[in-house]
């Protein structure tokens, strides 16, 4: 397929069977190293890249228009600068994709050649798709031991609700716009609050160990700390919207019950992480 570069919403020659959505907040070197990874890909399928750019800056838009030039993929570039979320970004991407199936990746990680071809073959109809996260490749050094793992072997879960991550997932269009995508007036969680609505909906959620992206953490404790003290606001508004699926959880006992992830090494980093999120929570539930 020749690299073509679609400003805005326009018509293709040949319909795409998947889209691939990418919100963009920052056009960088780390978002150059995610397209140079996605022109890599072994998918035997017509596809395209939807990007929802979450930024007004012209400069960045020229830069990111430079990125994609030559491509392997047909890349597209729709404007969801009006909010400053990453939320309101996928939904933008996603309302204007072609494909029937969606498959969400970020700008800044970096997918192995196969990844779209294996996440593809393992979504099937009534499911939607969560992908493995590795997190040895483009980790910082010296914080290999900071945080749980995202996809602990399956897929991650939030009060023994499972979840899909955004990072990495696959869904079908019409699921996606059933539940109305992701809510962008969370502060975060919006991943737990997707899946959940999925849940309700009857949508099976899979893991699939052989679909990998290669995952990039924020450095310094400093905003670990704030990550997730905001982690921590977002659980409260999750919860005090939606019961966990599947769970006997209810009323008070929901919103202050510890989520009791674990750790392979035990560390003081450990005990400041979980104790940004708690404060994250009290907060949160003070305000819900």
């Amino acid at each position: 397929m020749s690299s073509v570069k679609h400003m805005g919403n326009e018509t293709h020659s040949v319909k795409p069977e998947v889209s691939v959505i990418m919100p963009v907040g920052r056009v960088d070197e780390a978002l150059r190293g995610a397209l140079k990874k996605l022109d890599e890909q072994t998918a035997p399928f017509e596809w395209e890249l939807v990007i929802g750019l979450n930024t007004d800056s012209a400069d960045e838009r020229s830069f990111l228009e430079s990125l994609l030039t030559p491509r392997s993929f047909t890349a597209r570039v729709v404007d969801a600068s009006a909010k400053r979320s990453a939320s309101f970004a996928r939904n933008t991407a996603a309302s204007a994709a072609v494909g029937s199936r969606l498959v969400f990746c970020d700008g800044d990680d970096e997918a192995e050649p196969d990844w779209l071809e294996n996440i593809v073959a393992a979504h099937a109809p009534g499911t939607a798709i969560g992908g493995h996260l590795g997190e040895d490749r483009l980790i910082v050094a010296g914080q290999e031991d900071w945080r749980p793992p995202a996809t602990p072997g399956c897929l991650p879960s939030f009060l023994e609700a499972p979840y899909l991550v955004s990072a990495n997932m696959a869904i079908w269009a019409d699921d996606f716009a059933a539940v109305n995508g992701f809510d962008d007036t969370l502060i975060r969680g919006e991943d737990i609050d997707f899946a959940w609505k999925l849940s309700e909906r009857g949508v099976e959620l899979r893991y699939c160990a052989d679909a990998v992206i290669h995952y990039r953490h924020r450095a310094g404790l400093k905003s670990l700390l704030q990550q997730h003290y905001l982690y921590g606001r977002g659980m409260a508004q999750v919860l005090s919207r939606r019961q966990p699926p599947g769970t006997e959880h209810d009323g008070a006992s929901r919103m202050l019950k510890a989520n009791g992830q674990k750790v392979e090494h035990q560390s003081s980093i450990h005990v400041l992480r979980r104790g940004a999120i708690a404060a994250g929570r009290i907060r949160g539930l003070l305000d819900a």
